[in-house]
């Protein structure tokens, strides 16, 4: 689909958006009829979503109590839906700077409305895929001044980002930020060459939604993120990173051989 008709149609209150779907499965209001529906069909396949997309938010949550830990208080992060729920700005100390992104425009300004008393933060359109659109834009220097040292969450939207893609979003964001920047992800690790119904299905919809998903093994990813260098304790289980049992991990990978795994990058 042209770049043009895709901001075009997730702006579209008669289609099904992926963003949208996402805010609904993760409990939020702002969604469509039509995005339920599409929800509902990915449910049907993959029950499992829901709680998923949780463990991904607090995959970022934890990432952001790290980072802040170690000094970090400037933050830029792409496909940032709704920021809502344990967000960057909401887990991060007062008086972090944050640049939140996301392509869908609805999404944008929605979340320019939720941050409207906050001076400390930021909204803009951009596509993941082409980070320098972000960069090069003036609210960088506007809110964080010429200092490059950031923390970049890149989490919960690699599946949804074509291998050219990713690697191109990896080495720019690399060659802009400082050394001694940090980078934190995650995304899928499936492995074979079997294709579960359940992740199939899944990927049909989103397909037919003008959201494409990429499905790569964990060895493919740590080739894409290159140049950045993986910190210890490297990539681990989303639930491994908060102390907690892997029950949905255990569930996603019986239902569709995949598992999701985070780590995070330095310069």
């Amino acid at each position: 689909m042209p770049e043009k008709d895709y901001y075009a149609s997730i702006a579209d209150s008669s289609k099904p958006n992926a963003g949208r779907i996402y805010d609904f499965l993760l409990g939020g209001n702002h969604n469509f009829e039509v995005d339920r529906l599409a929800a509902q069909q990915v449910l049907q396949l993959a029950p499992f979503l829901p709680k998923l997309l949780k463990v991904i938010r607090w995959f970022l949550g934890e990432s952001v109590r790290r980072l802040a830990a170690s000094g970090f208080t400037q933050f830029i992060d792409f496909a940032s839906g709704l920021p809502t729920i344990d967000h960057i700005h909401q887990v991060s100390p007062a008086g972090t700077k944050v640049i939140y992104s996301d392509i869908d425009p609805v999404t944008v300004a929605y979340g320019q409305e939720i941050l409207k008393d906050n001076g400390d933060a930021r909204y803009v359109v951009c596509n993941a895929g082409k980070p320098e659109d972000l960069l090069n834009a003036p609210v960088v220097s506007q809110l964080l001044g010429n200092s490059r040292r950031v923390a970049i969450g890149f989490n919960g939207i690699a599946w949804f980002v074509s291998d050219d893609q990713v690697s191109h979003a990896m080495k720019v964001l690399y060659e802009w930020a400082e050394k001694g920047s940090c980078l934190f992800l995650s995304d899928s690790g499936f492995e074979g060459d079997h294709v579960s119904p359940a992740l199939q299905g899944t990927k049909d919809i989103y397909e037919k939604i003008g959201s494409p998903m990429t499905f790569r093994s964990l060895n493919t990813l740590k080739e894409l993120i290159r140049p950045w260098k993986v910190k210890e304790p490297g990539f681990l289980p989303l639930e491994e990173w908060f102390g907690m049992k892997a029950v949905v991990a255990e569930e996603t990978q019986r239902a569709s051989a995949t598992t999701f795994q985070g780590a995070i990058l330095e310069k």
